[in-house]
């Protein structure tokens, strides 16, 4: 109650920056524009990202990576961070060597921290939270004076968010996850398993929501990519004056995720993934292939099908090496588990009848945008996401979650379609038009001129290395 006195709905005080308009209060009108009707940049920018290919792939690096290069593009001056991807003290030697991570042309600088798994939730890696990687931080944001820094939500944001507001500079955390989904759709979520293990869960959800509410107590700005991730701001108890009224919205690369295809690649990478079953429909999930995206449904899905229809699962993830048990043409079902490149992945969406997930926990969904502008209709369960992006009878089919009657409903209604009226490729493709990158930039872009420095600085600086070193002393319960 003191603090929420004390600070008020969180006003912060507008940006000084050259050559770009004020920051303005949301609903003052539209942000100020370049010379060629874009949205104008900032001079520098830090990033920092917790996934990047290839030491993580998900759904946030796709969009992180894509964003650095438009960024690039317009002319900012762009430093990365992110991980380095070999979790602090497991490994020893030549074994403890941080893989090459891929390079983006343009970047000024790619800094790595120290990195550990994500407390509760294992599966995925974060930045370690360490005094070195604050330091790290400092001594980099003070040595290249960014207008912004620009951080993906993850477990250990405060040490990010403590740096920047230590230096007194300007932090927007851009939301992508529903942790809460994944903790309740991931039954071994929680190492520990069974009932402890559940309410273990339950305690690192009521963290991060906690989390959320420090990271605006330190002057933080949220930039929510969907509704969905508003209201899971909202939930968790921030101001609405902390989150950005618009949403980043979808995003895709459609150069990369495209129609025109050479035929013989795209014929070639069929018979590939169908094991040349002549008359197939050929069903793609492209993600990662692990509970809590419920690809099992989707496996189990597949016995129910018509004969000629396969299931290629695209990507990797820790339920693919019981699943490459099942790999093969008698089985119907492709599941290799390598790490697939984008232009891999447009390819094989672009061979593909549909592409489907049965995930309940997207806030955005990115492989049903680069589906749709490949030309081909997505299936999909109506929840987050996918119901808020897509438009189920003009470029999607959305069943009922979790409803295998829904499921095989929607399938056998889409299999009939082909690719008459608007499930014709090129009519698909328009469907998406809107989520392009270079739209997708000038959301972003709009959001980091409202992004404003913490006022009351002394009394922020003070409550939030408290929540530093609370975090840091009690991490060893949650992790």
């Amino acid at each position: 109650i003191w603090l929420k006195r004390e600070f008020g709905d969180f006003v912060r005080r507008p940006i000084a920056r050259p050559g770009c308009a004020p920051a303005m209060a949301p609903g003052a009108g539209s942000a100020a524009t370049g010379s060629k009707g874009k949205i104008e940049a900032p001079s520098t920018v830090l990033i920092y990202s917790h996934s990047w290919l290839p030491g993580q792939v998900d759904g946030v690096a796709i969009r992180m990576m894509a964003h650095v290069k438009e960024l690039v593009k317009r002319g900012c001056k762009v430093t990365v961070v992110t991980p380095d991807f070999v979790v602090w003290g497991e490994l020893t030697g030549e074994a403890a060597k941080p893989p090459v991570q891929q390079a983006i042309p343009g970047v000024v600088e790619h800094v790595v921290l120290e990195t550990q798994r994500t407390p509760v939730y294992r599966k995925n890696l974060c930045m370690r939270y360490s005094l070195r990687n604050f330091s790290t931080l400092v001594s980099l944001i003070k040595r290249i004076k960014p207008d912004i820094v620009h951080g993906t939500q993850e477990a250990s944001i405060q040490v990010l968010a403590t740096a920047c507001l230590f230096c007194d500079v300007p932090l927007v955390v851009s939301l992508h996850t529903d942790v809460g989904q994944i903790a309740a759709r991931d039954q071994n979520f929680s190492t520990l398993g069974g009932t402890i293990g559940r309410i273990h869960a339950k305690i690192a959800v009521a963290c991060t929501n906690w989390g959320y509410r420090n990271w605006a107590l330190s002057g933080s700005s949220f930039f929510a990519v969907s509704e969905q991730a508003k209201k899971l701001l909202k939930n968790a108890g921030v101001s609405d004056h902390c989150v950005y009224p618009a949403c980043w919205g979808p995003m895709v690369d459609r150069e990369t995720f495209c129609v025109d295809m050479p035929l013989d690649k795209v014929a070639e990478e069929r018979k590939r993934l169908t094991f040349g079953i002549e008359d197939a429909f050929l069903m793609a999930y492209v993600g990662r292939v692990t509970a809590e995206k419920d690809v099992q449904f989707l496996v189990d899905a597949l016995k129910r099908t018509p004969k000629n229809v396969v299931l290629a699962l695209v990507g990797s993830g820790s339920m693919v090496e019981e699943l490459k048990k099942l790999h093969g043409k008698e089985n119907r079902l492709h599941c290799s588990g390598d790490f697939v490149g984008r232009e891999q992945v447009a390819l094989s969406l672009r061979a593909c009848d549909c592409c489907v997930s049965a995930s309940t926990m997207e806030t955005i969904g990115l492989t049903a945008m680069e589906s749709v502008s490949c030309g081909t209709p997505f299936l999909a369960a109506n929840a987050q996401g996918f119901a808020e992006h897509m438009e189920h009878g003009k470029n999607a089919r959305l069943w009922e979650p979790h409803s295998e009657e829904s499921f095989d409903k929607e399938l056998a209604e889409l299999m009939k379609c082909g690719d008459k009226d608007n499930w014709g490729r090129e009519a698909l493709r328009a469907s998406m038009a809107w989520a392009s990158l270079d739209d997708c930039t000038d959301r972003a872009l709009q959001g980091y001129l409202l992004t404003k420095r913490a006022d009351k600085y002394s009394l922020r600086l003070l409550v939030t290395m408290f929540f530093f070193v609370l975090n840091w002393c009690i991490g060893w319960f949650v992790g």
